[in-house]
């Protein structure tokens, strides 16, 4: 009977084992797929039309996009993905001169345009899921560095495909480049919201030093900068707020007004000494709500 027991159990076990690993597979390497799936759809799909007139004209431009969250999922931008909008080789065959990779590290469950807090977070999750490094799975600077790596791994990897652009010296051989070459494309880091500096404005420095360029005041959220437009106090500019634009202008990084309160961009406006962007937005004339301009 001891025997047969001893037996029972270890099948049990065995059991259990090959029910928790198949439950870990799926959480690591089908669930971020389908979170992606979920979180970034892409509400219509390719074939996409266009007149000959209108491919003649998109071939002649040079288009830049100021906003795509495309670190922020588990796949390789190397390889040609069957979900979300952005990867090299869709960047190249879309006539993509130009393409800023904006670093998100916080958004609130439940979330809206309309009021926000920060209370809660959905990236921790997906950090784990996607096996992050732990560093990142609770430090948004973390989350910041993680990320940046990413694109300085995917230009390293690309075999000159795809350029990183840092400097206005940068720009410059890329545009000259491109004359040459038109099957390259080129990028740059920006951050969705100060709250990525953990309240320590020398995080600027960090991040500038890790490429990023370009940082958007505020997010889905208020922080210790400013206030949100999708925030619950939606205030201005803090002194700290004013503090991190002269900073950032001093490195000549770009200061983002997209998801600012309109009380931030008032403020911003009367103390910039440098142009201002609102990297991602609409106009209130087409659609009135709290996120357009």
């Amino acid at each position: 009977m001891k025997l047969k027991s001893k037996s029972l159990w270890r099948r049990l076990l065995l059991v259990i084992a090959i029910i928790l690993l198949l439950g870990l597979a799926i959480v690591f390497f089908i669930l971020p797929a389908q979170l992606e799936k979920r979180y970034n759809p892409v509400l219509i799909q390719p074939p996409y039309q266009a007149s000959d007139r209108a491919r003649e004209l998109h071939r002649r431009l040079f288009v830049a996009d100021l906003h795509a969250d495309s670190l922020l999922w588990s796949r390789d931008l190397a390889e040609r993905g069957t979900r979300g909008h952005v990867d090299l080789p869709r960047l190249i065959e879309g006539n993509v001169g130009l393409q800023a990779f904006t670093i998100v590290t916080k958004t609130p469950r439940g979330l809206n345009i309309e009021s926000n807090s920060d209370r809660t977070d959905n990236i921790t999750l997906l950090a784990i899921v996607e096996r992050w490094p732990m560093r990142a799975w609770g430090s948004l600077k973390e989350r910041v560095l993680y990320q940046t790596g990413k694109l300085h791994d995917l230009a390293a990897r690309s075999d000159g495909r795809f350029v990183l652009i840092k400097t206005s010296a940068d720009l410059s051989s890329y545009l000259e480049r491109r004359q040459r070459e038109p099957g390259i494309s080129a990028g740059f880091l920006g951050i969705e919201g100060a709250h990525a500096l953990e309240g320590d404005l020398g995080n600027i420095d960090l991040f500038f030093d890790n490429g990023v360029r370009m940082m958007a005041l505020t997010h889905f959220f208020d922080n210790d900068i400013g206030g949100s437009a999708h925030g619950l106090q939606k205030g201005g500019l803090t002194e700290k707020g004013k503090e991190m634009i002269m900073r950032m202008q001093a490195r000549h990084m770009i200061v983002d007004l997209a998801h600012a309160s309109p009380k931030v961009i008032e403020d911003a406006l009367a103390i910039s000494t440098a142009p201002l962007v609102a990297s991602h937005t609409g106009v209130k004339g087409t659609c009135n709500n709290t996120r357009n301009l």
